[in-house]
């Protein structure tokens, strides 16, 4: 390929919506991680090393479960009082273990509440063999009392009652309210009557918790739980499609998203969608209620709309999170991804969520998990590391993501998010080795984007100081 075919010529793209007067500045786009490792479950030295991987592979969050069952007491004793963090019955010291860890190196947690006690349930709980624990109609009233008391624990005021001296414990200011609760064997009953009733009590769960949380905490963000990728467009079915439950949740109908009545409209700060794909990042679901990476638009849609109309509170743009992607590799999985394509759809997976306007991305998860007697088949192994704390191609995937795609004849479009703010070059491969292609800046957000006039089917690879990105084809 003649150099001269390598025309440099720039344009920033305005792909990511700019607030109006806002410089054409690239959004930025956070990284947030999960993984067993961060649970005081599994031990300290565990904990602390998962912790010092996830800064290493440049996340910002993590997730932190906050199971209600397992904090609140099995029984409630005279006089509890659910809305106090100090109120004798809740254990919270798992919890503050963690927190402890993910504030001493830099990383901000996301709290998912989820699972309420037995005795938070509502009335005519069937056999568990139907609606597994904590997930019968988990009364509203309960649980914002159970979210006022922990944004109240990590508020960044109270103290630490495992050493005092030492002042408050760390603020936590995310919290995510359940996870997927339009799967059954989250929340129970989506269905009574033959009609979807699902999304109307999780409105009042989310708005209970709203208002606990801000009670507690003012400045914390309620990050609307992220909606399982795919259901069944059928009455009765044991998971949602995601389209549905959305419409459903924020009293809007059908495709033209007519607003209906809505006496106590949803409330939260952040939409969060789960956009788990079954196969490639590029590759949209089937049917049009269910939401893969690609149709993430079908529900940012929705919540525009709601928030046009008045049906999702307080009344102003909302930040759109993606909690959980993941697919796994091979090896170790025998069915899983090639290793090198699992790295190319970690890259390309952040770009086209990115695109679509997704500020917050978690991977699931940072490592492997020990297959053991269970096997792949029931066990996850989409780790950025090996289960032996080898590093997979991903992990560099995730640590500088780095995208070059087609644009036009002639044209590509280059993206990703560099190690730091500043300079940086992208450079393509010679037959002398690697020469710089055009020279670029990452801003405050880390993420750059860029077009270029380029020829040929080059291989291109970004480059910050001494550190490199994957390599990527431009095809």
């Amino acid at each position: 390929m003649k150099r001269a075919a390598l025309l440099l010529a720039l344009a920033v793209s305005a792909l990511g919506a700019a607030p109006a007067g806002a410089a054409a500045e690239p959004h930025g786009l956070r990284l947030g991680l999960a993984d067993p490792s961060f649970a005081a479950a599994a031990g300290p030295a565990l904990r602390e090393a998962g912790m010092t991987r996830a800064v290493d592979a440049r996340a910002g969050l993590v997730v932190l479960g906050a199971p209600w069952a397992a904090i609140a007491p099995k029984a409630p004793p005279a006089g509890f009082a659910a809305a106090d963090p100090a109120a004798p019955g809740y254990d919270w010291e798992a919890l503050d273990a963690s927190i402890r860890s993910a504030a001493a190196h830099g990383l901000r947690p996301l709290l998912v509440i989820s699972a309420a006690p037995a005795w938070a349930e509502g009335p005519g709980r069937p056999a568990l063999s139907l609606a597994p624990a904590g997930t019968w109609l988990p009364q509203p009233a309960a649980l914002g009392q159970f979210a006022r008391a922990l944004a109240a624990r990590y508020s960044g005021r109270f103290v630490d009652p495992a050493a005092p001296a030492a002042g408050p414990l760390p603020p936590v200011r995310y919290f995510e309210i359940w996870a997927e609760e339009n799967l059954s064997d989250r929340l129970n009953p989506l269905w009574q009557g033959g009609r979807l009733s699902g999304p109307a009590h999780y409105r009042a769960m989310l708005n209970a918790a709203y208002a606990g949380i801000h009670a507690a905490s003012p400045g914390a963000q309620v990050v609307l739980g992220g909606t399982a990728p795919y259901g069944d467009a059928r009455p009765g079915a044991s998971r949602v499609p995601p389209v549905w439950f959305w419409r459903a949740l924020l009293c809007l109908r059908g495709a033209a998203l007519r607003p209906l009545p809505c006496p106590d409209p949803a409330h939260f700060d952040i939409a969060a969608h789960n956009p788990i794909d079954v196969f490639g990042p590029d590759r949209g679901a089937s049917g049009p209620l269910n939401v893969s990476i690609p149709d993430l638009g079908r529900l940012t849609a929705i919540v525009r709309r709601a928030v046009q109309s008045g049906r999702a509170l307080p009344a102003r743009p909302k930040p759109f999170w993606a909690p959980e992607i993941w697919w796994d590799s091979s090896p170790p999985d025998p069915r899983g991804v090639p290793l090198a394509r699992h790295a190319r759809y970690v890259a390309e997976s952040l770009f086209r969520l990115w695109r679509q306007g997704v500020s917050a991305v978690f991977w699931w998860y940072l490592g492997d998990r020990d297959p053991g007697s269970a096997g792949f088949a029931a066990t996850q192994q989409s780790g950025l590391l090996f289960g032996d704390g080898r590093p997979k191609p991903a992990y560099t995937a995730f640590r500088f993501p780095f995208v070059a795609h087609r644009a036009a004849a002639g044209r590509a479009l280059l993206w990703g998010k560099a190690p730091a703010r500043g300079p940086l070059v992208v450079e393509r491969r010679t037959p002398g080795g690697w020469a710089p292609l055009v020279r670029l800046r990452a801003g405050p957000g880390r993420v750059f984007l860029a077009r270029v006039d380029i020829a040929g089917r080059p291989r291109l690879r970004a480059r910050q100081g001494a550190e490199a990105s994957l390599a990527w084809d431009l095809r």
